[in-house]
């Protein structure tokens, strides 16, 4: 529970004590979308934590929210889990919340990983290559975003009553790369439910996400002052590789590493290696 009453959900991963990684969530996504890290963490003995941004899973939506709110609730969070100093990771849309917290937080947050991130969109060439749901979902919810809540509500509607659809539905809008990782997930139902998840509450999380991506974030990349990782695969197409440039471009002193065939869904196959470069 936080000090304005709002209840922010989470899940405890990996080991219960040692070295603290906050992980944040794409979108649409959930704190579910972290679990393949939890035989690494257990393995490295770092203890991860995933929450679910207003809105979304178990968190209470929060009114009129913006990027630069979540580092608050990111200290209440901690505090509350005797957590002093951590790092974090973003994951494509996670992104900017991790880099929020690097910015307001910086004698607490020792380190971050930005894996397949989208970077600001205030600039010329943004949204070249990206993949057309992202595209069409962060259009939409910038110019008319009236109409995107009814867009996801029929998408948590199939996925309750037609899994098996919508599982179809969303790997062929993936490239190949990632479609293979999707289907290895098992079950609809099992590779769904961090998408079932992300929309319990309804669509006005992801909505107000992908709103909050399309204008200015508050702040500069050129303030995240503390040591800066950036991962991207190679042949992603969902937020392609232009945006890890434009990290390492404006982020001083981050470093970048391209993991080679890979696609937006890579990092589950180096988890090890993320949690690693963040805690070291």
């Amino acid at each position: 529970m936080l000090a304005d009453g709002r209840t922010l959900g989470y899940r405890a991963l990996g080991a219960t004590e040692g070295p603290a990684v906050l992980v944040f969530h794409g979108t649409p996504g959930s704190r579910l979308s972290w679990d393949f890290l939890h035989e690494a963490a257990v393995e490295l003995g770092i203890r991860v934590v995933a929450p679910d941004r207003p809105g979304i899973g178990l968190s209470d939506d929060q009114s009129n929210r913006g990027i630069l709110d979540w580092p608050s609730d990111m200290t209440e969070l901690v505090d509350q889990l005797g957590i002093d100093a951590f790092s974090v990771a973003g994951w494509s849309g996670g992104a900017p919340y991790a880099l929020a917290c690097a910015v307001a937080l910086p004698d607490r947050v020792t380190a971050v990983g930005i894996v397949s991130g989208i970077s600001p969109l205030d600039r010329d060439g943004a949204y070249d290559g990206m993949g057309r749901s992202e595209r069409n979902a962060l259009q939409l919810t910038h110019k008319a975003v009236w109409l995107a809540g009814p867009m996801y509500r029929g998408l948590r509607e199939l996925i309750r009553f037609q899994p098996s659809i919508a599982r179809r539905l969303i790997e062929t809008s993936l490239p190949p790369r990632d479609r293979a990782e999707f289907e290895a997930r098992g079950s609809a139902k099992d590779a769904l439910a961090y998408l079932r998840e992300a929309l319990r509450q309804g669509p006005r999380g992801v909505v107000i996400d992908y709103r909050l991506f399309t204008f200015p974030w508050g702040f500069e990349l050129a303030e995240v002052g503390v040591p800066t990782k950036v991962f991207h695969g190679e042949h992603d197409r969902s937020i392609p590789p232009h945006h890890a440039d434009e990290f390492v471009s404006r982020i001083p002193g981050a470093t970048l590493t391209i993991w080679s065939k890979g696609g937006h869904l890579a990092v589950v196959d180096h988890a090890t290696e993320l949690l690693t470069a963040v805690t070291n």
